[in-house]
């Protein structure tokens, strides 16, 4: 039988699952998320205690995986493509805030105010980024950093140099020793991607990404894989999401692991929480995002397991977006860091990425994940070149396959004229299997040492 299309495989996934809720509950909901099982459990079990008290009715809470943030925006454009009316899906939960720009400028997301209390105790913004947004499609539902995770030991055995900074996974050093994971399956790694393409601009931000990606073992297909890895030893360091790290810490302690977020070239990013066009369970939607940013929802993310008003199984430590929680006796913000507090050096543009999200995907995907081994032999031949040599090859191997201009001009391509794009996307890799190639021979023939 052949293989279906992702798009088709997902759609499905989605029509299904309204089929195939249990009608045992009074009322349901359900949401597509890419949260872990730890978020998914404690807000869904707190919530339908949350409705049953307020309302006497029970709820069942429908959680629908079908991936990371990327996956799910195929999964819902597919949708709606083929039923524009609704997708059968009440709420989009978490994934940064990238795909909520993008799903609001497709017609998805349907506006939600706010009851007055909720909205008078969330600020409209940190750090210069949006948690409500302005026509009230969406809201910022948690905050999340994104930092270098290392394993303490394996540092010390393999005598790998620390890192600080996104540029500093470039170290010669850390070759085969980075782990990382697909922007094209994971909207917490794009985030990251496009994190150092703002902060280092775009020149010296694809240098940093082509340098990494060769020192880079394997892109794994989830944000927590990477993480994971440098838990087991498998990969001395690796980007990640701060939750995904702190997770790891914890469980095995800060000897053993060090999450560091790189000073001055991070930002803080919001979770959004939307209620999608159509969503057949209207009413129950509106509850749960009032609910979820509430102080009763927000202290589920900031105080630890076990602790009042806290989750029960699962100890998930984010950042909440109600700044007045951060000061309040009891509550987990003592042991977080306060977002609200910090200076972002950063002029993180949020409208920037989301306008060249899938440009930004398709331009790693195509010259550097799909063409990962052959960048790897070349990065390895460039770095057998005594260091004083090397200059020249790297500045050919990193420089960017498009302009920044350029890729603002074609970031629309991708949403008005798909074969077009799919085209130019096509023409990076026959660029980039040439540029791995003759550099390589390049390099063989002049110094013969590799």
């Amino acid at each position: 039988m052949p293989a279906r299309p992702l798009t088709v495989i997902l759609l499905v996934a989605l029509s299904l699952s309204a089929a195939t809720a249990s009608r045992a509950a009074d009322d349901e909901l359900i949401i597509v998320s890419p949260h872990w099982e730890g978020v998914r459990y404690e807000f869904g079990r707190a919530f339908e205690k949350f409705y049953h008290d307020r309302t006497g009715r029970t709820v069942s809470v429908r959680w629908r995986d079908l991936g990371g943030a990327s996956q799910i925006e195929k999964a819902l454009n597919a949708s709606f493509a083929a039923t524009p009316d609704s997708a059968q899906v009440d709420l989009l939960f978490g994934g940064g805030l990238d795909p909520y720009l993008n799903q609001k400028a497709r017609g998805h997301l349907l506006a939600h105010q706010l009851p007055g209390d909720l909205r008078s105790q969330l600020p409209a913004e940190v750090g210069g980024i949006p948690l409500i947004d302005r026509d009230h499609m969406f809201y910022g539902a948690a905050l999340a950093s994104f930092g270098i995770l290392q394993n303490n030991r394996v540092l010390a055995l393999t005598m790998k140099p620390r890192t600080e900074t996104w540029e500093d996974l470039c170290r010669p050093e850390l070759r085969g020793w980075v782990s990382s994971a697909d922007p094209r399956k994971s909207g917490a790694f794009h985030m990251i991607y496009e994190i150092i393409l703002q902060a280092y601009g775009w020149e010296r931000g694809w240098s940093v990404i082509y340098r990494m990606s060769g020192n880079v073992a394997a892109f794994l297909d989830n944000a927590s894989g990477p993480a994971k890895e440098v838990a087991l030893g498998n990969a001395v360091c690796a980007p990640t999401i701060d939750s995904y790290g702190l997770t790891q810490r914890n469980f095995l302690g800060r000897d053993n692991l060090s999450l560091v977020i790189p000073r001055d070239l991070s930002v803080i990013n919001p979770d959004g929480i939307a209620i999608l066009k159509g969503a057949p369970n209207l009413r129950v939607a509106e509850m749960f995002v009032d609910f979820v940013l509430s102080p009763r929802g927000q202290s589920l993310w900031m105080n630890p397991r076990g602790a009042a008003g806290g989750p029960v199984k699962f100890d998930i430590a984010r950042m909440g977006v109600l700044p007045a929680l951060y000061a309040a006796d009891g509550v987990g913000g003592a042991r977080l860091l306060n977002p609200f507090a910090q200076n972002y050096s950063i002029p993180y543009r949020p409208e920037l990425g989301s306008r060249r999200w899938n440009l930004v995907n398709d331009l790693i995907g195509q010259t550097v994940i799909d063409m990962h081994p052959q960048l790897r032999r070349c990065w390895q031949a460039i770095l057998s070149v005594p260091a004083a040599d090397r200059g020249p090859f790297i500045e050919k191997f990193t420089a960017p396959f498009i302009s920044e201009a350029a890729a603002s001009a074609s970031a629309a391509l991708w949403r008005q004229d798909p074969a077009a794009a799919r085209a130019l996307a096509e023409s990076w890799m026959k660029q980039a299997v040439q540029r791995y190639q003759t550099l390589e021979q390049e390099i063989h023939k002049t110094y013969r040492t590799y």
